[in-house]
C-alpha cells in the first residue's frame, strides 16, 4: 500500500489555560506529548509524521523520535498557523492530512486506524471522529481541501471548513471518550492520571 497520508501533530500551543507547558507534564513513563508521538509513530498507514512546535523544550523532548519537526514562530496567532506550517512541509504527493493534537495522550492505534480506514473508503472526504456524539480529533482532510486549509486563520483550525462542507463529512463514532480527551487544565490532567 502506498502511504499517502501525512500525519501532522500540533504541539505549538502556549498552554494558556494550564499556566505551564502541558505537553511536557509526566504521563505514564514519559510525557503527554511523547505518548501521542509514540502512538502515531506506530500507525503504519501514515507516510510521514510532522510535529509542529514552538517551544525549544518541546523540540528537545521529541528529537529522539523518528519524526520531522517544524518550528512555528507565530504559534500565538492561533492553531491555524500550525496547520499551515505542517502542511507546507508535507510531501507534495500526499493525498490527505491527518491532524493530531499533542495533548490527547489516550489516542490509540485502533482509533486512528478506524479513522484512516474510513478515509480509504471515502478519499475525497473530511473524516471526523465523534466520541459519544461529540466531534473530536484526529481529523483527516482530503488534499482536495488543501487551499482552504492553507487559508484558515485564528484558533479555529479546520472547524469552519467542516461546517461549510456538511455533504463531504464522514463521521466515525466511538464510545471510548478518553481516546479523544484533550488536556487543557490541571483538572483534566489529574482526571487523565486517574485513568492510567
Amino acid at each position: 500500500m502506498i502511504k499517502i497520508i501525512s500525519g501532522i501533530i500540533l504541539a505549538a500551543g502556549s498552554s494558556k489555560r494550564m499556566g505551564k507547558q502541558k505537553l511536557l507534564l509526566p504521563f505514564k513513563d514519559s510525557t503527554i506529548l511523547e505518548e501521542v508521538v509514540k502512538t502515531v509513530i506506530n500507525c503504519s498507514a501514515l507516510g510521514e509524521i510532522i510535529v509542529v512546535y514552538q517551544s525549544e523544550e518541546v523540540l528537545n523532548t521529541i528529537k529522539k523520535y523518528d519524526v520531522k519537526t517544524i518550528y512555528n514562530p507565530i504559534a500565538e496567532k492561533g492553531q491555524s498557523t500550525s496547520l499551515v506550517a505542517g502542511m507546507k512541509s508535507c510531501n507534495t504527493k500526499t493525498k490527505a492530512y491527518m491532524f493530531i493534537m499533542g495533548d490527547q495522550p489516550f489516542i490509540n492505534i485502533d482509533t486512528m486506524d478506524a479513522i484512516i480506514e474510513t478515509w480509504n473508503k471515502n478519499p475525497n472526504s473530511i473524516i471526523v471522529p465523534r466520541y459519544n456524539g461529540k466531534n473530536g480529533m484526529p481529523t483527516i482532510f482530503s488534499s482536495n481541501f488543501k487551499q482552504e486549509l492553507m487559508n484558515v486563520t485564528g484558533d479555529k483550525g479546520g472547524r469552519d471548513i467542516i461546517k461549510a462542507n456538511p455533504d463531504t463529512i464522514m463521521y466515525v463514532d466511538f464510545c471510548d471518550t478518553m481516546a479523544g480527551f484533550d488536556i487543557d487544565t490541571l483538572e483534566d490532567y489529574y482526571k487523565c492520571l486517574k485513568k492510567i
